[in-house]
């Protein structure tokens, strides 16, 4: 890994086959925590900052964001740390992200936790895009009043209901930071604008690599009646499956269910590549 050119902070740590582990819009990698323990036993984990987010790589001034160019700065990140192929797990946003590395040739495999990027209409968009341009505008006023109470449960189980089932899981500091973040992820209008102008996932094929999308049951941010199932006729080849019980970021929800689904996916691949090495 050469430090020289590495722009963004990242979680590293297990060994094994790499896996990166991307997360959704405004947040920053510390949403893995729940499955890092659980995953690092099998695989080398890279779980980056995404560019344009506090803490990641920046955008370069006067261009414009757009997940493609997310997609080539956090593809020059990677491989500034070494990755030149990896296995890609995402959420949201990060979902996006990694069927567009699947896209480039770069992921070996793909998990997208309910991926953004499906909308069939504008309309469709335009329910996505206004909830998120709400909580960023009200955000700095909602840090403010609920600075002294994120230590009950009750107050982080609300103030994360939209995202997950069970926000009372986040700690005060956790939550702190997500909040924190999202606010300070000041391209944030500029990449909703930049989506509603050049749409969402183009048709692609994915067969190679393996690719899984997983659907979160009680998602209310993407649900699939409304997002996935257009989805499904974007990603040609991909598999769909349901994580029950799950809001839209599953990791505090179910981590050992979102670690399970990771895994089968990744050993779909490495098994038969480690049985090819035995033989």
């Amino acid at each position: 890994m050469n430090d020289s050119q590495v722009a963004g902070e990242a979680y590293e740590g297990g060994s094994g086959s790499v896996l990166v582990l991307l997360h959704g819009l405004g947040g920053t990698w510390h949403i893995w925590k729940p499955v890092l323990p659980l995953l690092e036993k099998h695989h080398r984990i890279i779980a980056p900052t995404l560019p344009g987010h506090p803490g990641g790589p920046a955008i370069p001034e006067g261009v414009t964001p757009t997940v493609d160019v997310l997609a080539d700065l956090l593809i020059a990140d990677l491989k500034a740390r070494g990755i030149e192929h990896a296995h890609v797990a995402g959420n949201s946003l990060g979902g996006w992200l990694s069927l567009e590395l699947a896209r480039r040739g770069f992921a070996t495999s793909v998990t997208a936790l309910s991926p953004a990027g499906g909308w069939a209409t504008q309309e469709d968009y335009k329910a996505i895009a206004k909830s998120f341009r709400i909580v960023f505008m009200i955000l700095p006023i909602l840090i403010f009043l609920t600075a002294l109470f994120l230590r009950f449960a009750w107050v982080r189980r609300t103030l994360n209901k939209q995202g997950m089932e069970r926000g009372d899981l986040v700690s005060p500091a956790e939550s702190s930071r997500a909040m924190k973040s999202m606010r300070d992820t000041t391209m944030l209008p500029a990449l909703l604008l930049s989506m509603g102008q050049r749409g969402g996932i183009a048709p692609f094929k994915v067969n190679p690599p393996l690719v899984r999308i997983a659907w979160c049951e009680l998602d209310k941010v993407i649900p699939f009646a409304r997002y996935g199932k257009p989805l499904q006729t974007v990603v040609q080849g991909s598999e769909s499956l349901f994580l029950p019980g799950c809001g839209h970021v599953p990791m505090y929800d179910d981590p050992e269910l979102v670690t399970s689904v990771i895994l089968a996916t990744t050993a779909r691949v490495d098994a038969p590549a480690a049985g090819s090495v035995a033989a």
